[in-house]
């Protein structure tokens, strides 16, 4: 209970549910002893990542070998998380000019077969089975994390391995320290949210003549086989049109000519829906909403030491492997 709601929450559902009558302080106490036996279990994984022989040990875990060629998929994100740093000092720190921190980076991503993603009846995409990655330990913890639970899931048995993110730069270079070869895809939104901006900065907001603007070239994007060079070209065009701009509307022209420039290799979003590949990074932003539920309740703050538990305790339990906290939790076998 206490991983899907505030301990004082928590409390009062095992009263409801069980009858018994545990404390918020109890609840606290003994989620953080589990989460520590469950950074207890991470660390010995990623320790196993770093020997060959423990990489193949992994890989062994993920039962993909006899699947057949596959694509893995590998989205990432991150979100924020307010923690008490320098508790009671805020004054003292800012007479000396310095702000004090209270948000900090919660590195999250979300891996599955792209045999995994399925839709229902009415249309809606569904993930049957994925992995998640939740670390507020830094970049360099996260990149570990994160190649360790690729290989629980078959990176190894992977024909094809796609990134999908946002433009992020230091997804890109995670990408390719970790996952040298992978395939890598923008985000379609955001990628329409810049010519939306683009549109708005050139011809104002919500006007018919932005609108006729920017139809074409979504048009571009999601019809065209390289329409990311037609987006290029009609940039660059306008950019060297005699047409009067003003300095604000050429920064913004250039700055997206930069963007496109930067990320046309993956932008192939035709070819993406011709394979059955998702093209927008949803999987992991709804994953990231899912931590978000828990630890971003009105008035809430954190230590390093009590969020990276429970996000390890969570994450534990969202990968089905509860079991190897509780045995008696162990998963029925078919047959």
């Amino acid at each position: 209970m206490s991983i899907r709601s505030p301990y004082a929450l928590a409390a009062q559902d095992a009263q409801r549910l069980t009858g018994l009558s545990p404390s918020p302080s109890f609840l606290h106490r003994e989620t953080q002893r589990h989460g520590g036996r469950a950074l207890g279990i991470r660390q010995r994984d990623m320790a196993l990542s770093h020997t060959p022989q423990g990489v193949v040990e992994l890989s062994a875990r993920s039962a993909t070998a006899d699947l057949g060629p596959f694509t893995l998929i590998i989205q990432i994100d991150a979100w924020n998380i307010r923690e008490r740093d320098d508790w009671g000092k805020t004054r003292q720190l800012r007479r000396k000019g310095q702000e004090p921190e209270r948000w900090h980076w919660v590195f999250t991503a979300t891996i599955f077969r792209l045999d995994q993603r399925g839709q229902t009846q009415s249309g809606r995409r569904v993930i049957t089975q994925r992995g998640y990655v939740a670390t507020r330990e830094g970049l360099e913890a996260f990149t570990q994390q994160l190649y360790v639970e690729a290989l629980l899931r078959g990176l190894l048995n992977a024909q094809e391995v796609l990134i999908l993110a946002d433009g992020a730069i230091w997804i890109w270079n995670l990408a390719q320290d970790r996952f040298k070869g992978a395939r890598q895809r923008v985000d379609l939104f955001h990628v329409k949210e810049h010519l939306y901006e683009l549109a708005h900065t050139l011809h104002g907001k919500g006007t018919e003549q932005a609108r006729q603007w920017l139809r074409p070239l979504l048009g571009f994007l999601d019809r065209r086989k390289d329409g990311v060079l037609d987006v290029l070209q009609h940039l660059k065009e306008l950019r060297l049109s005699p047409q009067p701009i003003t300095p604000d509307q050429q920064k913004a022209l250039d700055g997206e000519i930069g963007y496109f420039t930067t990320h046309q290799a993956r932008m192939d979003y035709k070819q993406a829906k011709a394979n059955g590949e998702p093209v927008g990074s949803g999987v992991v932003e709804s994953t990231a909403r899912q931590y978000q539920t828990r630890f971003k309740c009105t008035g809430q703050y954190w230590t390093l030491a009590g969020d990276e538990a429970l996000l390890a305790l969570a994450t534990l339990k969202r990968n089905q492997r509860w079991h190897l906290l509780f045995p008696h939790a162990q998963p029925l076998k078919a047959g």
